[in-house]
């Protein structure tokens, strides 16, 4: 009898160690698969020295602002990069601005950064723009979606079939239209009842 007390206790006691260690055994490895599965989620964080900045990458972005069930504008890009301060790196970016009328006027560009808060676009480097029979060329400009305005600090021309025009620092109202040029006009109007140059 006192036999079989001891082979109980024994026996009791092995069991309580077996689960304690299946028991660290179960949270060691559900440790190890919560930090292997933040590892792969990691995104890569840019030293000073020239090393990658921390980024999240999208193929294809699209976004889409709508207002009372009008298109408003629409933003695509190859490639996106999310950056650290919080904006979008947009390469071979696509914005397409809608008139009140619904009329489509493309903007390109090799790069463009986008503000998720502001809604700001900016693009740089070969920046063309459509509208009608006119194609405006720049290297810099931007759309304020606070303002809707599409602003070109710097130089830029306009080419159309009659019209050619050049000039430095303007801005434009998607819904009316309306243009301000700031500064160094100059606009080549070949109509046949216009005079031709106008300074």
């Amino acid at each position: 009898m006192r036999l079989a007390r001891v082979g109980v206790s024994v026996l009791w006691r092995g069991i309580k160690w077996a689960f304690l260690a299946l028991t660290i055994g179960s949270a060691c490895v559900a440790l190890l698969l919560v930090l292997q599965a933040g590892n792969a989620k990691q995104l890569h964080i840019e030293s000073p020295d020239g090393a990658k900045s921390q980024q999240a990458r999208v193929d294809a972005p699209l976004i889409i602002e709508r207002k009372a069930g009008k298109m408003i504008w629409r933003l695509k890009a190859q490639k996106a990069e999310q950056e650290l301060k919080g904006s979008m790196h947009l390469l071979d970016p696509e914005l397409e601005l809608f008139s009140e009328d619904g009329k489509r006027i493309p903007i390109t560009g090799r790069e463009a950064w986008f503000n998720p808060l502001s809604k700001a676009i900016h693009f740089k480097g070969d920046v063309v723009a459509h509208y009608d029979e006119w194609v405006l060329y720049s290297e810099d400009v931007s759309y304020d979606h606070a303002a809707d305005t599409v602003l070109i600090p710097g130089d830029f021309r306009i080419e159309g079939k009659l019209t050619k025009a050049r000039g430095r620092g303007m801005t434009v109202w998607r819904v009316d239209h309306h243009v301000r040029i700031e500064e160094a006009a100059w606009i080549e109007d070949r109509h046949p009842n216009q005079m031709g140059l106008k300074p």
